[in-house]
């Protein structure tokens, strides 16, 4: 019990301490050593695509899990948002409460840590009864801190104007912090007020581009309304087998919307017949995302009214371009397609190889295995050839590079033929 005191008083901003500023890797290594702060900011990381990830749901649960184990606030808080997205409402209150009466969640963010501010802004509008504006205090401390999930999350909220005034321009200025950072969130809301000609000129050709983006990030409300305006041909060509694919992404991801429509139009493929006009969302709703899904929705249908409605303010629309112009949005990278999930493992695998962490980059390396990487079976290959990280096993390290070798990876090959020498 002193130590989990000790390294909760280490984490506070007493000590100037900022868990933003660390890196990834050094991020990954305390929380691949126990610690349930940081196992915590992991699992929201991997929950919001934070540092250039794709959202992983898996990844944020599984280290939502180990922090809660040992009543780590942001893991406990995390793992409440995630059982909440899922429907599963009794769960997902009860660990809230847990988060806020067990833990020194409330004491982080007195002391402004970003990530605490954000999961209790999350708790007070999630966990009822909701209170908006303590809500967006909580939010706005974690996002002028600099935690891109919370700008995300307040943009989406003036863009819908959920629980409190729509306000385009500052739905727009935080989407625009977000993005920057390649925050999936941010890069759709944008998408979506380019799309409906929210604060912005409507342009379909860019709301499809950061639509598309931060779909190809896993964002499952993304890929979900891509996959629909594909389906219904909305500001890019209709292309029903495409749609279909990017729907399934969406389905997989847990989105009950995804499934219906998927089945429709699966149906509606194997009937050669054309998509219907308009699709609507069930009512039950459980969480802030679940209701901002039904926000989207209702956008797409009523696309005429929010057109009309938004161009009745110049004032907005210029202040709304002033901050556009300012942020910068037309970085091209932003558009880059993100790296695979293999890739991406086997990337985290080697920043962890590089430093010598050869433990932690086994973990990543198996994971990007499972996703039948490559790379990763050579790498593999390599720390049981040479005992890093694990017992020296050739029977091991063979079958990984022949694995690999099988898959046309020329090194692994090589590497075959000097363990031939060691095993004679």
């Amino acid at each position: 019990m002193l130590t989990i005191w000790i390294t909760l008083l280490f984490h506070s901003k007493t000590f100037g301490y900022d868990p933003l500023k660390e890196t990834l890797a050094t991020i990954q290594q305390k929380a691949f050593n126990g610690d349930a702060y940081f196992q915590g900011v992991l699992a929201l990381f991997h929950k919001h695509g934070e540092r250039g990830m794709t959202v992983d749901l898996e990844e944020a649960a599984r280290w939502a899990k180990m922090s809660a184990e040992k009543k780590g606030a942001l893991g406990l808080a995390t793992l409440a948002a995630l059982e909440l997205e899922q429907g599963n409402i009794s769960k997902g209150r009860f660990l809230y409460d847990e988060a806020y009466l067990h833990t020194n969640l409330r004491k982080l963010g007195d002391k402004k840590d970003p990530l605490a501010s954000f999961c209790l802004g999350m708790m007070e509008i999630d966990n009822p009864p909701s209170n908006i504006p303590k809500a967006l205090r909580h939010l706005e401390d974690a996002a002028v801190g600099g935690f891109p999930a919370a700008q995300a999350t307040l943009g989406m909220i003036y863009f819908t104007g959920i629980g409190t005034a729509k306000n385009s321009a500052l739905a727009i200025k935080w989407c625009s912090k977000a993005s920057k950072e390649k925050v999936p969130l941010g890069m759709f809301y944008l998408g979506m007020a380019y799309s409906v000609g929210d604060g912005l000129p409507m342009n379909d050709e860019i709301a499809m581009r950061w639509i598309h983006a931060a779909a190809s990030r896993e964002l499952a409300m993304a890929q979900l309304v891509l996959g629909m305006k594909l389906a219904q041909g909305d500001g890019i060509s209709k292309n029903l087998p495409l749609a279909i694919q990017w729907l399934r992404r969406a389905s997989k991801k847990g989105s009950a919307d995804a499934a219906l429509q998927l089945r429709r139009y699966e149906n509606l493929l194997a009937r050669s017949a054309s998509a219907p006009a308009s699709y609507k969302v069930p009512s039950q709703q459980s969480s802030l995302r679940q209701n901002i899904t039904q926000s989207i929705s209702d956008d797409l249908n009523d696309k005429n009214k929010s057109i009309v409605a938004s161009n009745q303010s110049n004032k907005i629309k210029s202040m709304a371009e002033q901050v556009y112009q300012e942020e910068e949005l037309f970085d091209p990278t932003v558009f880059d397609e993100p790296a695979d999930k293999a890739s991406s493992l086997l990337n985290l695998g080697l920043e962890n190889y590089k430093s010598s962490k050869f433990i932690d980059a086994k973990f990543y390396f198996e994971k990007a295995s499972s996703e039948d990487n490559v790379q990763a079976n050579r790498y593999l290959g390599i720390l049981y050839f040479l005992g890093q990280g694990v017992s020296i096993d050739y029977k091991k390290a063979t079958s990984y590079f022949e694995m690999a070798k099988l898959k046309g990876d020329l090194e692994s090959a090589r590497y075959l033929r000097i363990l031939k020498q060691f095993k004679e």
